[in-house]
């Protein structure tokens, strides 16, 4: 069934518990103190499945079967708020540009004044607002027609939500969209912070904390999986004896960078 490793059936089962959560409070009545624990544990898991889940389907795909990649992809689209293969555009070209300010829309720099990195709040919030969904979307459209049934089972997902109760939807389901989007952002501008994007080799923050990567399916390996974006999850961390030594790594997890994000960084030259 699995493509590449069985491990992946892990991430599967993060996204479909994922999907059973947002779905839970409207077929069983929850206390208002269970919805706001169930909102930060949506926000944690939106978190978890840009950085883990879609970003490592993104790079190899779980499934030998072509349908059941769709159907998983599509699937993954009501857990992410976003249709699928935009994310999958979204995440390629950052690839691409490398938080470069003129080409990566998702660069730390890329509304920063005086070539400075932007303030890491404005930059989680605001990010969510910038995304150019309709471009995006018009670039996955070229490739599949994928993407139309993803958003067709996204509009029908949340308008199916909404109907049978619309405050719940807002206060539960788009509060965990948002949070979620906001906290993968936060990840990202931490995973790109104080490193050069003119250095292949120095372009990524990078964590060996060994319960960060067990829980976060060595997420911390990012300089490694910038290097070698195809390398499988489980097999990325022999990509570290490949990079130089004196690359920005950080203790503990990539939010430990937020520290200092006080102090902006100046654009390499």
């Amino acid at each position: 069934m699995f493509k590449h490793k069985k491990w992946d059936g892990i991430l599967v089962g993060i996204m479909m518990c994922q999907l059973g959560l947002m779905i839970l409070p409207f077929v069983i009545n929850l206390s208002a103190l269970t919805l706001v624990l169930l909102v930060l544990i949506n926000t944690f898991l939106i978190g978890t499945n840009y950085q883990c889940v879609a970003h490592n389907f993104i790079h190899n795909p779980f499934f030998k079967s072509p349908k059941l990649n769709q159907l998983f992809s599509l699937l993954n689209s009501l857990c992410l708020g976003v249709p699928a293969s935009v994310y999958r555009i979204h995440h390629l070209e950052h690839h691409r540009h490398n938080n470069r300010p003129d080409k990566d829309e998702t660069s730390t720099f890329r509304h920063g004044k005086n070539g400075l990195e932007e303030n890491i709040f404005l930059y989680s919030t605001l990010g969510v607002l910038r995304t150019d969904l309709l471009t995006l979307y018009k670039t996955a459209r070229k490739q599949s027609s994928l993407v139309v049934v993803e958003l067709i089972g996204l509009v029908f997902f949340i308008a199916l939500l909404a109907n049978i109760n619309w405050k719940l939807f807002v206060g539960y389901v788009l509060t965990s969209y948002l949070a979620g989007q906001i906290f993968a952002l936060w990840e990202n501008y931490c995973e790109h912070h104080h490193a050069n994007y003119n250095d292949r080799k120095r372009d990524s923050v990078s964590c060996y904390n060994k319960v960060y990567n067990f829980l976060w399916f060595n997420n911390g390996y990012h300089q490694e999986h910038h290097f070698s974006p195809t390398i499988h999850w489980t097999e990325i961390e022999t990509v570290k004896e490949k990079l130089p030594s004196d690359r920005m790594v950080v203790r503990f997890c990539h939010l430990t960078n937020s520290f200092s994000t006080f102090m902006p960084k100046q654009e390499p030259k």
